[in-house]
């Protein structure tokens, strides 16, 4: 059971949190400052710095329920779901990208703003990301275990590439105004040319 200051301070953090979706989806986060948030939150300014260090601190709380949210319906949704690996992954990658689509503008505020953390940040604070991207590693080991990934695959790279080829889509359909449904397609030849590889009949090694 929490105490008094305990809960006192989870309120002010979620009437924190509440503040900042509802600004920064409008005017945004750019124009978005930290007294604003405390305005419309109805608390002190100083009530802010004392519960996040700062507005990107802010923002990555949110996100991080995002991506914690997303990763939770996805884990659950792919226990039951069937199909070969590959279509799984397709699946996988649809359903991942259309989930973040509505919250896309603070998606890439926060891919953004990712291009400046440092190692230590990104593997301990805000690896958020990792948390998708381990079901579709689940996925990954099951398709060894049924043999449509070779037993000698690098999971853990192949993995990586998939989050590359993720991050590089939601980019490209901010910018290309590209629908669920598109970037899904995408990805689906993505992975095909994943799965059954470019090299020619003619290549040696």
């Amino acid at each position: 059971m929490l105490g008094q200051r305990e809960e006192q301070k989870q309120r002010t953090r979620a009437r924190i949190l509440a503040a900042a979706r509802k600004l920064f989806a409008d005017p945004g986060y750019d124009a978005t400052t930290i007294r604003m948030i405390a305005l419309e939150a109805g608390v002190a300014t100083g009530s802010v710095f004392t519960t996040f260090e700062s507005k990107e601190d802010v923002l990555f709380a949110i996100t991080g329920e995002v991506f914690e949210d997303i990763s939770v319906r996805l884990a659950e949704r792919f226990r039951a779901a069937d199909g070969s690996t590959r279509d799984r992954l397709k699946l996988f990658f649809a359903e991942a990208f259309a989930a973040m689509h509505e919250r896309m503008a603070l998606m890439m505020v926060h891919f953004g703003l990712s291009w400046r953390w440092d190692m230590d940040f990104e593997a301990t604070r805000h690896n958020h990301i990792g948390k998708i991207f381990g079901i579709a590693l689940e996925l990954l080991k099951e398709g060894v275990r049924n043999g449509e990934i070779h037993r000698d695959a690098d999971l853990a790279v192949l993995a990586d590439v998939l989050v590359d080829i993720y991050v590089r889509n939601f980019r490209r359909a901010w910018y290309r105004r590209m629908t669920p449904e598109a970037v899904a397609a995408l990805s689906a030849r993505q992975l095909d040319l994943i799965f059954d590889g470019a090299r020619g009949s003619a290549a040696t090694g």
